[in-house]
């Protein structure tokens, strides 16, 4: 299972993107950049993967 942990610029976000689970890292790149196109303040997005010690995947950066 996979997440995603947005960084944002000037607040927050509260798109329910962030607070699920992705079965594969490819839904979770989908909704990472679904994610920087609906919200202006999204500037790049982490993936990470859902264990007990989260590991590092990935960024999706704003182009």
């Amino acid at each position: 299972m996979f997440k995603i942990i947005p960084t944002v610029r000037g607040g927050t976000t509260n798109s329910p993107r962030i607070f699920e689970r992705y079965a594969t890292v490819d839904e979770a790149r989908e909704s990472s950049k679904q994610l920087i196109h609906e919200s202006g303040r999204v500037t790049r997005v982490m993936i990470v993967a859902d264990e007990e010690t989260p590991r590092f995947m990935e960024w999706i950066e704003r182009s």
